[in-house]
């Protein structure tokens, strides 16, 4: 009897191992059919555009489909950035409200810093990955078994959001806030794990950071005028052909290299006469309108 007995609670144990397991993987299934259909939203997110403004529609449904992936799995970095991407791409693109716009990106701000503490402990360092050396943070992760690039990811999409939250806050005070040491810090994050990312997006940001942000000594000091162009260049070389990279190349040798201002005039009117691309319609729509602005004020400026 005393056998049987065990028996029995030995395959009660095994039953519920495996009723977690197949838990679990259904619970993956879950996930991955919400973010298949996050996807599938953001890939419609230029529906109905208009003078360059979507219909919210598709990209609140994206957001709403990763939210239930990442409430889902809280650990899931790939939930995680792309629902930081959607975000921003709502706030800016998609709502005209400012107050609407503040909310969301408080919002993307409160996933971005969940995320990377959830990263560190994930992690086994118990430090957030970004207030370590760069140099070495692949093998970590690695080694943890967590894909770097999803990391990449995530430091990239969690800097874009602060970046543009920092906008209605000011420079000035985005700088005495540690929003400027942060964002220093999530881009360097992202060249050292996936530098070719979104076509050098991160050096593109680098770039602009060096650009525009004050440099205030012990709270800013890393800010160097002149690393701006050679950021910028370095992403325009990895990828000529992008529009960001000519836009921001050419807006940067304007502001900080007057010599080369026919070169900027050129690259502003290569991004003014592009095509947008179908799956960048929204975001190559703005970056022409930039174009035609700052060629129009190049113009007035000639002429006065």
């Amino acid at each position: 009897m005393r056998r049987s007995g065990s028996r029995r609670r030995s395959v009660g144990r095994v039953s519920r191992v495996v009723l977690t397991a197949l838990v679990g993987v259904g619970s993956l299934g879950a996930v991955a059919d919400d973010i298949a259909r996050g996807d599938s939203a953001w890939d419609r997110r230029a529906e109905g555009e208009r003078d360059g403004r979507p219909v919210p529609g598709p990209i609140l449904e994206a957001v709403r489909s990763y939210e239930s992936a990442l409430s889902a799995r809280p650990e899931s970095l790939e939930a995680r950035w792309k629902l930081l991407r959607a975000l921003h791409f709502a706030g800016d693109f998609a709502s005209q409200d400012e107050e609407e716009k503040r909310r969301i990106f408080d919002r993307a701000r409160d996933v971005s810093e969940a995320g990377l503490s959830l990263l560190a402990d994930r992690a086994g360092s118990g430090v957030r990955l970004d207030e370590m050396d760069p140099d070495g943070i692949g093998s970590r992760l690695e080694a943890a078994g967590i894909p770097p690039s999803d990391v990449a990811r995530l430091y990239f999409w969690s800097a874009i959001n602060w970046g543009t939250w920092s906008r209605s806050a000011g420079l000035l005070n985005a700088v005495r806030q540690g929003v400027a040491n942060r964002l220093h810090r999530y881009t360097l994050m992202t060249i050292a794990l996936e530098p070719e990312y979104e076509e050098g997006g991160a050096f593109r940001l680098l770039g602009s950071l060096h650009a525009q942000l004050p440099r205030v000594p012990f709270v800013s000091g890393w800010v160097d005028r002149g690393q701006s162009v050679p950021l910028v260049e370095r992403a325009y070389v990895m990828a000529p052909a992008h529009p960001g990279n000519r836009l921001l190349l050419a807006l940067t040798l304007l502001d900080l290299a007057p010599e080369r201002r026919g070169e900027a005039l050129d690259l502003l009117k290569q991004v003014e006469g592009l095509t947008p691309r179908p799956s960048m319609r929204i975001e190559e729509l703005a970056m022409r309108k930039q174009a035609r602005e700052r060629l129009r004020e190049a113009r007035v400026g000639e002429t006065t």
